[in-house]
């Protein structure tokens, strides 16, 4: 399906008259349009901040010319092309067809003669791409189109000319690591020909199991299992297994080439009692034909109302329109690691809603008779399931529930049903106008307006307060009404439209900045400037959204500290100014860095194999290095712990605590192996009390920082995935030690001996991330819920429902607590009573944590973007309260 044009669109581009969106890209949106004589094409655009940087135009120049030569059939043609205009743009063949990619995900995997058959076509391809001087470097299922006369690969026109390999790197995409092959994740600019004999043969893996034969929790994992760990062939039939091992082979001359592939899969496609008439329905099942012709046939097709809208909504409606667009997709998503049970479906019964109230949506949306409350000052209010973009008012606050409280060491006692899922569709999400369009600073929440909703939409319902007589059950016998708090009613008309260009004249708006590539991680805020990773470092102004600099090299791994960011690209470590990305210092280790850290003019990193390095920050000097360390887990969570001086390292049973200039070892402790802890890794917090904090495996420790002395140690019945969480002060105000375990429970501990004061269930969780301790309350993310605790006496105070599991971990500012979720959604709520404040519907899971600096809320998603929203209200015309980072 494609996608209606919005008001932002261009109607003509070159000689084509604009039809619908296909989608959106990596360089930048793709359109369906038509020529003069009727023929569809489909036109690549090319973003903004690209088109501005010249030497990615005399790259984008010399690939149009080489593009034009590849005219093999197998192959969508590059019909025109504009480099030289404002907005560059590249035309080619439209092909009304799935993409492998979904084929698979329909039909599932494909028979070994299917394999064959596609191999045999995409090789047919690479040697016309080839013969014309590029290398594809993004040949993955989505660039595969599969109609009934075979395959065709698409977005070769953005592929690397062989001549020009300097020209490589201009900020283009470098790949998909779950099908990249390893030279390219070394060095993307020096690949050849034989690069896509490798990601043939990752594709053809994918067609014939249904999974990539890379894959990882996050880019940096994929890349390692690439280099180090081999493919995951599970599920490969034997008889093709020599087929892909053989352009699967580590060595690129030792792969074969096109035509030696294709002379090698011809007596098996054509012998004499084989159907030899080429086409689909001699090879694919009948299910993948069925969609070849419903692809086929649907192909006129655009969804959508008569009038332009003014964004927001997905990009593409299907994957053969995304193969179109030529998207580019992300590493695999395949956990690794111990995995503990499953998380229930419903919450524990302490947390659950008052007795007749209905669930409708997410965020804890419930039905009322009466209207919901206004929408806060600076909002534009549209109704739920409204297709404008633009900042929405919330619907209504996820109402605490009817919450028990709880004495010192007991359990939360059963109280009401668990709540109904929300239904799929109800989201009235807060959404940046012009959505889909790559934009800079200066977004406007009047861009949504003037637009109707659809049919059926209507406004968000109000609060729910429980019935007369519902009170908290909790096992101190208390008759309290549940904390539900009354509902907050706030200005509803919006503000005065903001003056064009008013971000450059002390006018600060929300601006969203969208990557060529994944982003992921958690964004870091220095000065004036907010570091984000995707594949390289980049640096974006935190005013204006503007990009400053990127880094020339992928950054696997980064921390910026002391006027520097320091990133290692695996097996190079490197420096850069943090002000202008000027070079300090650069490196090659022995190993692959897959943990960095820094702390007091010392750079801490981990490698695999057991390595762990210091270096001198300013010059990268090499301070002390030792092996046989950290050798049971190599993740960046997991990787050493630098604090106040001390490097913390987990070797031979032992936790070992090193000077951090000098290596030297201050103190050891037996903490056990790996087995011993319950298969999970050692997490650890150095707290200003002079204690070191560890969770063990089912234990927590309390460890003297200096000498190593044990303080006490507490025992549990399920293991810790996180580290403790500190908060300082006496028992009596909310001090002390507080975790929580893989099964939901949430722990206070006494700093002083280790007494356990309380603890309470909520949903279980598989989170690495501590709890957060924040004015007198404890905020966890647990399953699909935020859940909020009095950190005195573990009183539940609300929870907030989201629409998927919470993402990394929450941050608290100025009365209001951040946090995403994997529904796509950044939520922002009352820390007081959990009334939902607005949130942010992205095109992606969130990434990392949000983070919250000078009234200004900071998320990335999986959807490539980097988005910055008024903490307060989500939107704003001026800078909000709390100057800059």
């Amino acid at each position: 399906m494609v996608e209606q044009l919005t008001q932002h669109d261009p109607r003509r581009i070159g000689p084509f008259e604009v039809l619908g969106r296909l989608g959106a890209g990596g360089m930048g949106l793709v359109y369906l349009a038509r020529s003069a004589s009727g023929r569809r094409v489909a036109i690549k655009t090319v973003r903004t901040e690209l088109a501005e940087d010249q030497l990615f135009r005399v790259r984008f120049t010399r690939e149009v010319e080489a593009a034009r030569a590849v005219s093999g059939f197998y192959t969508a043609a590059v019909v025109d092309a504009d480099p030289r205009a404002a907005v560059p743009w590249l035309a080619t063949a439209y092909v009304p067809a799935p993409s492998l990619e979904e084929i698979v995900n329909e039909c599932g995997p494909m028979p070994a003669q299917a394999v064959r058959w596609l191999a045999a076509g995409v090789a047919e391809a690479l040697q016309s791409i080839h013969g014309a001087g590029l290398v594809h470097r993004d040949l993955k299922p989505s660039n595969v189109l599969v109609v009934e006369d075979g395959p065709r690969v698409i977005d070769f026109g953005i592929a690397s000319g062989v001549s020009n390999t300097r020209l490589t790197m201009t900020n283009v995409a470098v790949g998909t690591p779950a099908y990249m092959s390893p030279e390219q994740a070394r060095d993307s600019r020096s690949v050849t020909g034989a690069s896509d004999i490798f990601s043939l043969g990752s594709t053809l893996t994918f067609a014939a199991t249904g999974h990539a034969p890379f894959h990882g929790a996050n880019p940096v994992e994929t890349v390692f299992m690439l280099l180090r760990e081999g493919p995951d062939l599970a599920g490969l039939p034997d008889e093709l297994r020599p087929l892909i091992e053989s352009l699967m082979q580590m060595e690129p001359e030792r792969r074969p080439s096109p035509a030696d592939l294709q002379s090698q899969l011809a007596p098996h496609l054509f012998a004499s009692n084989a159907d030899d008439s080429g086409t689909a329905s001699a090879w694919l099942p009948p299910g993948a034909v069925a969609l070849i012709e419903r692809k086929r046939s649907g192909r006129n097709q655009v969804r959508g109302s008569s009038r332009p809208a003014a964004g927001g909504g997905r990009p593409a409606g299907s994957a053969a329109d995304a193969g179109n667009a030529g998207n580019a997709a992300g590493a695999g998503s395949r956990p690794s690691g111990p995995l503990p049970p499953e998380r229930p479906s419903t919450p524990p019964p302490s947390y659950a809603p008052a007795a007749g109230a209905a669930a409708e949506g997410h965020g804890g949306r419930h039905s009322a008779a009466a209207s919901g409350p206004a929408a806060p000052g600076g909002w534009e209010p549209v109704g739920v399931g409204d297709p404008r973009g633009g900042l929405r008012a919330p619907e209504a606050a996820s109402p605490p529930s009817a919450l028990g409280s709880i004495g010192p060491g007991r359990h939360a006692a059963p109280s009401a049903a668990a709540p109904a899922p929300a239904p799929a569709g109800t989201d009235g999400a807060v959404r940046l106008p012009g959505s889909q369009v790559p934009i800079g600073p200066g977004l406007r929440a009047a861009d949504a307006r003037d637009v109707p909703p659809q049919h059926g939409t209507g406004p968000a319902t109000g609060w729910v307060r429980p019935p007369d007589g519902v009170t908290s059950g909790g096992l101190n016998g208390g008759d309290g009404m549940a904390a539900v708090p009354p509902p907050t009613h706030s200005p509803s008309a919006a503000p005065p439209e903001p003056p064009a260009g008013a971000a450059g004249h002390g006018r600060w708006r929300p601006w969203r900045f969208r990557m060529s590539n994944d982003v992921w991680g958690t964004p870091a805020v220095a000065g004036e400037l907010l570091y984000v990773t995707s594949f390289e470092v980049h640096a974006l102004d935190v005013a204006t959204g503007r990009r400053q600099f990127k880094t020339r090299d992928v950054a696997w791994a980064m921390a910026v500290a002391d006027g520097r960011i320091h990133a290692s690209d695996g097996p190079t470590l490197y420096a850069l100014d943090a002000e202008d990305g000027a070079e300090r210092w650069r490196l090659s280790t022995d190993g692959w860095v897959y943990s960095l850290k820094v702390d007091r003019g010392t750079v801490v990193t981990g490698t695999r194999g057991g390595g762990v390095q210091a270096w001198e920050a300013a010059n990268g000097e090499l301070l002390w290095e030792m092996q046989g360390l950290q050798t049971d887990f190599e993740t960046p969570e997991s990787g050493p712990v630098v604090h106040d001086g001390t490097v913390y390292v987990w070797a031979d049973a032992r936790l070992r605590a090193l000077e951090a200039r000098t290596g030297a070892e201050r103190w050891s402790y037996p903490v056990g192996d790996a087995a011993s802890c319950g298969g999970v890794p050692l997490r650890l917090l150095a707290a200003p009390d002079g204690a070191v904090y560890v969770s063990a495996g089912t234990r927590v420790l309390a460890l003297d920082v200096a000498r190593g002395d044990v303080r006490w140690r507490f025992e549990a019945p399920a293991v810790f995935l996180c580290a403790p969480a500190y908060a300082p002060g006496p028992a009596v105000t909310g001090g002390g030690i507080y975790i929580a375990d893989y099964l939901g429970t949430v722990y206070a501990l006494d700093a002083a001996n280790g007494r356990d004061r309380w603890r309470i269930a909520t949903e279980a969780r598989q989170s690495i991330e501590p709890v957060l301790v924040a004015d007198g309350s404890v905020h966890l993310g647990s399953g699909g819920a935020l859940y909020t605790l009095d950190a005195v006496t573990g009183t539940p105070k609300w929870r907030f429902a989201a629409g998927g599991e919470v993402i990394g971990s929450p941050v608290v500012a100025d009365g209001r607590v951040h946090f995403g979720s994997a529904d796509h959604c950044l939520y922002t709520v009352d820390a007081a009573g959990g009334q939902l404040r607005w949130k942010l519907a992205t095109g992606g899971e969130i990434t990392g944590s949000p983070v919250a600096a000078g009234g200004v809320v900071y998320a990335c998603s999986k959807d490539r973007c980097v988005y910055a929203l008024d903490a307060v209200k989500g939107t704003g015309q001026s800078r909000p309260s709390g100057g800059r980072a």
